[in-house]
């Protein structure tokens, strides 16, 4: 089987017009690689949107491409851009959002690795980690105006 390589470049350029919609939240993914059971996925925030409070199975290490956002995990927010690199415990409620004027685009990967659009991709919590059946953005997280899924 033939390498397959990715510009990180190029796919920011194109998840705008080519990205699918990520299951849970307001933002697009593009798929990048997966073996099924780790992968990595670009994802974009749109300026003002975030992800609800959630957990996943398994941790995700997130690389900052393009743009300013936030990580809330722990009782604190965080600002990142690019450059930045952070893991987040899978288990342990978090929330991503993008800054009020600039979009926030993200690189993933993942183990296990779902498909963007999996309802076991993400699990809506509480900051206890008490599951939700509903999306939940807590004040801290997300900054007046901001628009929700």
């Amino acid at each position: 089987m033939p390498l397959k390589i990715v510009n990180l470049e190029k796919t920011a350029l194109r998840i705008l017009t080519e990205g699918l919609a990520a299951f849970g939240a307001d933002a697009t993914f593009t798929p990048l690689h997966t073996n099924g059971a780790l992968g990595a996925d670009m994802l974009r925030v749109a300026p003002g949107d975030a992800f609800p409070v959630h957990t996943h199975p398994g941790d995700h290490l997130l690389l900052c491409v393009k743009g300013t956002g936030t990580i809330s995990v722990g009782g604190t927010t965080y600002t990142v851009g690019p450059g930045d690199l952070y893991m987040v415990p899978g288990t342990v409620p978090h929330a991503v959002g993008a800054a009020e004027n600039d979009e926030h685009i993200l690189l993933a990967i993942g183990a296990p690795h779902f498909p963007v659009d999996s309802p076991e991709r993400l699990m809506y919590t509480d900051w206890q980690g008490n599951p939700l059946t509903e999306a939940y953005f807590h004040q801290d997280d997300v900054s007046e105006g901001r628009r929700h899924p």
